[in-house]
C-alpha cells in the first residue's frame, strides 16, 4: 500500500481554516474532548454555569448538542475523505512492523490499542482538554494552561521516542 501526503501548506491552511472559524461559528473553542463533553452533557448539570446559582445551568442543549454531533462526525467523515484521498482504505489498520513486532497481531495487540485510548480518556480529563484543544485553541489564544499543557505533550512525546528507540534497537 503506499499513501500520499498532501502538502504541508495545504494542511496547514485548512487546519487554521478550521480553528479559527469554529469558535467564531460556534461561540467554542475547538477541541474534541470539549466537543464530546458538550455533546453528552445531561440536563441540569450544572458545569459550565454563568453564576453560583445551579438554576442558571443550561436545561436544554439542543442546537449546541447538534452543532457537536455535526463536529465529531465531521472530525470521522473528513478523516475518511483524506484517508481515500491519500491511498488508504476505510478500515484499514496502517499500524507499523514495530508494534506488531512488540504486542503481535491478535487480542493483545487491541487490548494495547484500548488501553492507550482509555490512558488518552484520562489525561484529557485530567489536563482539562484534548491536544487539539489545547495545542490550536488554546495557544492561539495565549492561555497559559494550554502553553503548559502543549509543552507537557510534546515532551513526554519526545522523552517516549527516545525510550521507545532504546528499546527497540
Amino acid at each position: 500500500m503506499s499513501t500520499s501526503y498532501w502538502p504541508w501548506w495545504l494542511g496547514g491552511l485548512l487546519l487554521a481554516s478550521v480553528a479559527i472559524l469554529f469558535p467564531l461559528l460556534t461561540g467554542s473553542p475547538l477541541g474534541v474532548s470539549g466537543a464530546l463533553a458538550r455533546l453528552f452533557r445531561w440536563r441540569g448539570d450544572t458545569e459550565g454555569c454563568t453564576g453560583a446559582d445551579p438554576a442558571s445551568a443550561p436545561t436544554d442543549a439542543g442546537p449546541d448538542r447538534a452543532g457537536n454531533l455535526a463536529f465529531l462526525a465531521s472530525v470521522v467523515v473528513g478523516g475518511a475523505i483524506a484517508g481515500q484521498v491519500g491511498g488508504v482504505h476505510w478500515g484499514e489498520t496502517t499500524l507499523s512492523p514495530e508494534f506488531y513486532r512488540l504486542f503481535g497481531h491478535g487480542i493483545g495487540s487491541w487490548l494495547v490499542l484500548f488501553g492507550g485510548g482509555i490512558l488518552v480518556g484520562v489525561g484529557t480529563r485530567v489536563s482539562g482538554g484534548c491536544t487539539s484543544g489545547h495545542g490550536l485553541s488554546g495557544c492561539g489564544r495565549l492561555q497559559p494552561a494550554s502553553l503548559v499543557a502543549t509543552a507537557t505533550f510534546f515532551g513526554v512525546a519526545i522523552g517516549v521516542s527516545f525510550l521507545l528507540e532504546k528499546i527497540l534497537s
